[in-house]
C-alpha cells in the first residue's frame, strides 16, 4: 500500500509541476515524506486501510485522516479548555467531536515535523466553525476539515504572521 500512495503521489505532483517532471520522494528521518525533487513542493500524506488523502503544496502542509468511529474522546488528550468545550456538547455528539480536533492536532504535529515528540494535549485547538480550526504549538496553523461518511479529514498549512 505504502509505494501505491507513493506512486499516487509522485503522479499528482508530476502532473502539478508539468508531466515531464522527474519526481523524486524520499523521507525525512522521522520518517515524513519528502519531494526530494522538483524543488520547491511539499508533501503530506494520511491513510487508513485503502483510503489515503494526500496533500501536495508550494508551501509546508501537513494532512490527517482518521476513521469516524464511537469511542469516547481521550480526555487526557486535550488542554484544559478544549475539554471543557468538549464536555459541554452533547454526549452523542462528543466522540466526533473530540476526533475532528484529534486530526487536528495529528496534522499540525505532522507540520512541524517530529508528531511523535509532541504530547496531544499541549497542542491548543480552537474550532472557529464545522471546516475552519487554528492549531498553536511551536506556531499556529490554520486547519480545513471534512466529514466524510466514514472519516474526517484534515488539512494543516502555516499560519502568515
Amino acid at each position: 500500500m505504502r509505494a501505491i500512495r507513493q506512486g499516487l503521489a509522485a503522479a499528482l505532483i508530476r502532473k502539478l509541476a508539468g508531466n515531464s517532471i522527474d519526481v523524486r520522494l524520499t523521507r525525512s528521518p522521522a520518517g515524513a515524506p519528502i519531494v526530494s525533487a522538483p524543488g520547491g513542493w511539499y508533501l503530506s500524506l494520511s491513510s487508513r486501510d485503502a483510503h489515503a488523502l494526500i496533500g501536495v503544496a508550494r508551501q509546508p502542509i501537513a494532512v490527517d485522516r482518521e476513521v469516524i468511529d464511537d469511542h469516547a474522546p481521550l480526555w487526557d488528550m486535550l488542554t484544559p479548555t478544549e475539554a471543557t468545550s468538549l464536555r459541554s456538547l452533547p454526549a452523542p455528539v462528543q466522540p466526533q467531536t473530540w476526533l475532528r480536533r484529534w486530526t487536528i492536532k495529528e496534522a499540525h504535529a505532522k507540520l512541524i515535523g517530529e508528531p511523535r515528540r509532541i504530547r496531544p494535549e499541549a497542542i491548543e485547538t480552537v474550532v472557529i466553525d464545522p471546516t475552519h480550526a487554528t492549531a498553536t504549538f511551536e506556531g499556529t496553523s490554520r486547519c480545513w476539515s471534512r466529514s466524510t461518511t466514514d472519516a474526517i479529514e484534515t488539512v494543516a498549512q502555516w499560519s502568515q504572521p
